[in-house]
């Protein structure tokens, strides 16, 4: 600001004020506001946005999960938003019973996330699209039938991928596990028993990983995207070897998708992930990947992960406790605009979309509302 010394206006520098500590009513608030942008950015077709993906039904089901989730519990009875985006969803079901776009491909990667946004609604009416779609999702889980035999490779076997392709990744194995488990799917199935061995084996945990791919690792307890593979490149473990660099969106997924799949939060692999956790606890990045590379992606797992295990308060590795969801909103509402969208400036993983953006962030201040109320 300017300031009169001796006659002469003169620029004075103040350091930015810290941001207020975020509470349940300032959370409420911004949750409208994003509540608010994104309803405004629906088309006339029922899809969000003008991104080249606008008309994938996974884009619509993120939005629609998030609008559904928000405090107003947005549902068809009170909003013809939600109800146009409902229709155009299962309007989007194939005879296979996949919601997606044939040209679009992403099968099954577009099913398990239309299929979270319409269970979130908790519609009966719902109830026989929800079906043909658990049918699809789990028609789409590689196992020894397709060429991953789990003695011989370990890299698929149990995993979901996006549905056009055999290779399986945590990405989407997390999300068909978060829509089985939004479905009532039994955790004592045979399918999320392989889900549970994919998982482990994507771990920096020679102690439960028996996958080849991950040994020699520093098992610190963090996730990569495969066995072997990280978005983020390579690490030189101790070891010398040069292996996957675990990363906080697969970690948290994988957290997340555990607890879902009926591991207990005191098993190894989880407590090596509660470790890794506490060593690189973030709301302001994705941890161990470039910055703000998947960011609200990221900060969408994280939530959820901490909101499944049933954590309020983690004791981090320098012995501060951190309230998770505090930390987070008060995070998210110092990067909200004024339209209450959302957008990251890393265009990596349609991020700098502000539907895609704003749909991950209000999902995530939900549940941060949900701790703090």
């Amino acid at each position: 600001m300017f300031r009169t010394l001796c006659g002469v206006m003169v620029l004075v520098v103040c350091a930015p004020l810290p941001a207020a500590e975020a509470d349940a009513k300032a959370i409420a608030v911004a949750a409208t506001k994003a509540s608010g942008f994104l309803q405004s950015q629906q088309n006339a077709d029922g899809t969000f946005g003008k991104s080249p993906a606008a008309p994938m039904p996974g884009i619509v089901g993120i939005t629609l999960k998030a609008l559904a989730s928000s405090p107003e519990k947005w549902r068809e009875a009170n909003s013809p938003v939600v109800k146009k985006a409902v229709a155009y969803i299962v309007s989007k079901q194939m005879p296979s019973g996949a919601i997606a776009i044939p040209q679009f491909g992403l099968e099954n990667y577009n099913t398990a996330v239309a299929v979270i946004g319409l269970a979130a609604l908790e519609n009966p009416a719902l109830k026989d699209v929800l079906e043909k779609a658990k049918k699809a999702l789990l028609s789409n889980q590689l196992d020894e039938e397709e060429g991953y035999n789990k003695d011989e490779h370990t890299r698929g076997f149990g995993s979901f991928g996006y549905g056009n392709s055999k290779r399986g990744d945590l990405s989407n194995s997390a999300y068909s596990i978060e829509a089985l488990n939004a479905l009532g799917f039994p955790k004592d199935s045979k399918e999320y028993k392989n889900a549970i061995l994919f998982i482990k084996r994507s771990q920096d945990n020679e102690e439960t990983n028996d996958a080849k791919e991950m040994k020699g690792g520093n098992n610190e307890g963090g996730f990569v995207y495969l066995p072997g593979d990280s978005e983020f490149g390579e690490i030189k473990a101790r070891s010398g070897k040069s292996l996957p660099k675990p990363y906080g969106n697969m970690t948290y997924q994988a957290v997340k998708s555990l607890i879902y799949a009926g591991m207990s939060k005191d098993d190894p692999v989880l407590q090596a992930a509660f470790r890794w956790i506490k060593n690189n606890y973030s709301v302001t990045e994705n941890p161990g990947g470039k910055g703000t590379q998947g960011y609200f992606y990221y900060v969408n797992a994280f939530s959820k992960a901490f909101t499944v295990a049933g954590i309020k308060e983690i004791e981090l590795a320098d012995g501060r406790k951190a309230n998770w969801a505090k930390d987070l909103a008060t995070q998210l509402i110092s990067m909200q605009k004024e339209d209450g969208s959302f957008v990251n400036p890393d265009k990596r993983w349609m991020e700098d979309d502000p539907v895609l953006a704003t749909a991950y962030a209000l999902d995530a201040l939900n549940l941060c509302f949900a701790a703090l109320k």
